[in-house]
């Protein structure tokens, strides 16, 4: 039984645990839900909401802080800008180690390294879709999912052929 269920259980409230846990929220982030957030987890009675949000603001645990978040173009900016620093740092140590001498480029597989590619753009996705669904409310979720969706397949695209190509055409030489 871990933190997150114990608390539940002492608010009678243990039959909620798996929309907590299918929602992605742990003992930590309990004291930052509201009655909305409960709504859209699952809970549906007005009482037990009450009831529930009221026990976690009781509760001695320490818990994040709620950061005011301003999605600008400054911040896209620099989202996007890190993203790339690590890409080009992945691709350097694709490309090192294909020049290396001691190694034979025969033996050397481009799969694991385009899986390791597909990996870190999935790991990507998912912290999008993380990061939208913090920030973004539930109509809004509705409305710009195209905004949110589309640079990430772009960009994903984009990385793969820039690295297949730089691959390909180092390997080439």
């Amino acid at each position: 039984m871990d933190l997150l269920q114990t608390i539940l259980r002492s608010c009678q409230s243990e039959n909620y645990y798996n929309n907590f846990k299918n929602s992605g929220i742990d003992s930590y982030t309990l004291k930052l839900l509201t009655e909305e957030d409960l709504e859209d987890i699952g809970i549906e009675n007005v009482v037990n909401r009450k009831k529930i949000l009221k026990h976690f603001s009781n509760l001695q645990i320490p818990t994040e802080k709620k950061i005011n978040l301003i999605v600008d173009q400054q911040y896209t900016q620099l989202v996007l800008t890190q993203m790339s620093e690590q890409l080009h740092r992945h691709l350097a140590i694709l490309t090192y180690a294909l020049k290396r001498q001691d190694v034979y480029l025969c033996k050397i597989t481009l799969t694991p390294s385009m899986h390791c590619l597909s990996k870190m753009l999935q790991d990507i996705e998912k912290k999008l879709e993380t990061f939208e669904h913090a920030v973004l409310t539930k109509k809004k979720r509705r409305n710009n999912k195209v905004l949110i969706i589309m640079p990430t397949i772009f960009i994903g695209s984009l990385a793969a052929v820039v690295c297949y190509k730089h691959i390909f055409s180092v390997s080439r030489s």
